[in-house]
């Protein structure tokens, strides 16, 4: 009888090189899947051919770049979302087409156990394997013989590792003469990168109450190597998704051969990759917090994010013009349901797909410029454009009478009528109060 073939997602870091190697030495035919998410400076071929190396039955490198950014992180972007306020979901987003694309591999070299090294206290085991059992629905991604195998719950992998955790393994990784990115030596924190965002956590992150300064960042350079004048930058929107960004000279004027343009057709990757190089110049997208993960356990993060940081600031206050009061509110108390949802894996789900069609509609209306300064790690919107807007430049004026005075009377008489009946009502029940104290 054949034996089961595992397919484990491989980045090639230390825990999943450890992993595909204890699953050899245990009797496991392994094939490895690695997504190639866009992570600066990561040689994902080198990754398959260590996989092939230490023996993998296959090992596979996909380009998910576009899935990525125009299937994924458009919407999320365009939908506002900021998980408890603040966390723009960067590593959260990328996990989706990672997740989905690891079971399609699988199907196609007929895999039937998916593995992840995600660990029992952390976001991702919740995220990868509700996605897997997702789209064992979908006939195009059903597994014959479907199982999961998760080694962090695994007692025996336990056995050899838990205690230690990280510290064990890379012993474990010397004694065996496993390759290791950076080599052996001890790294203060651990980082998972994409396109859109580089984390960093654990180690001499987990106390809350020191400081990031041990953190080498990618994206975002520290704010005392920044440039000392601020730089301006034009962001255009069709229907939602950018498609040119400008760098703008003194006189608000393009300078030629600084900005970039795509077609509608187009990835948005040119115009991420670009203004991660602008923000990360002046310092834009760094986030030190702490937030509640999935699990209840609460977690530090430092994050890099300066291309979602501009795009959204720039999307927000183009939807400003365009968006009229009870949309705009609406937007915002849905913003943080999505975040939930894409912090906790659910995007194949009733509301997501709710949400997604309530969006597409709104992006229609979301064409224009928005014009942001960026300087010393802020990225502030200074001006706006849309031939949709909904700015009314002479009843918005100071300096211009219109009929607008004259018909506010008897709407702010409507207006105030249940809070004065309320007021009504307090003076009355203080004066009851007092009478019954009296």
């Amino acid at each position: 009888m054949k034996r089961p073939l595992a397919v484990l997602a491989f980045s090639g870091g230390l825990d999943t090189t450890v992993i595909l190697h204890w699953l050899l030495q245990s009797g496991w035919d392994v094939a490895t899947y690695t997504a190639d998410l866009g992570q600066p400076g990561a040689d994902l071929e080198e990754a398959r051919a260590k996989a092939q190396s230490m023996g993998a039955a296959d090992s596979f490198v996909e380009d998910l770049r576009s899935e990525l950014l125009d299937e994924f992180f458009l919407p999320l972007l365009q939908m506002h979302a900021r998980y408890e306020g603040r966390y723009l979901l960067g590593t959260s987003i990328a996990r989706i087409p990672t997740a989905r694309a690891q079971v399609r591999y699988a199907k196609r070299v007929g895999g039937n156990v998916l593995v992840h090294g995600a660990t029992g206290k952390g976001n991702d085991q919740v995220r990868f394997e509700s996605i897997y059992r997702i789209l064992q629905e979908d006939p195009d991604y059903r597994l014959n013989g479907f199982q999961i195998f998760s080694p962090w719950k695994d007692p025996t992998f336990l056995d050899r590792f838990e205690e230690g955790g990280r510290d064990v393994m890379t012993a474990y990784a010397v004694e065996h003469g496993l390759p290791l990115p950076g080599g052996s030596g001890a790294v203060p924190y651990s980082q998972d990168a994409n396109a859109l965002h580089i984390s960093s956590e654990g180690k001499a992150l987990e106390r809350p109450d020191v400081d990031h300064s041990e953190v080498r960042f990618t994206y975002v350079s520290p704010l005392e190597e920044t440039p000392d004048q601020p730089e301006r930058v034009r962001v255009h929107f069709v229907g939602g998704k950018p498609v040119r960004v400008e760098v703008l000279d003194g006189s608000r004027k393009p300078i030629p051969g600084r900005g970039v343009e795509i077609s509608l057709q187009d990835s948005i990757g040119p115009i991420v990759e670009a203004l991660n190089s602008l923000g990360g110049k002046h310092g834009v997208g760094l986030l030190d917090m702490v937030e509640t993960r999935y699990v209840g356990v609460k977690s530090r993060g430092v994050y890099e994010a300066p291309a979602h940081t501009i795009l959204l600031a720039a999307h927000e206050d183009l939807e400003s013009l365009v968006h009229n009061h009870g949309l705009l509110h609406n937007k915002g108390k849905r913003s943080f349901d999505v975040a939930e949802a894409v912090y906790q894996g659910k995007w194949f789900t009733q509301e997501m797909e709710s949400w997604l069609a309530a969006n597409a509609v709104e992006q229609q209306r979301v064409t224009g410029w928005s014009e942001v300064r960026l300087f010393k790690g802020a990225v502030l919107p200074v001006a706006r454009y849309s031939e949709l807007s909904l700015y009314n430049e002479e009843l918005s004026s100071f300096n211009t009478v219109s009929e607008l005075p004259q018909k506010a009377r008897g709407f702010i008489d409507i207006q105030s009528m249940e809070a004065e009946a309320v007021m009504r009502q307090r003076t009355k029940l203080s004066s009851q109060q007092g009478s019954r104290h009296a």
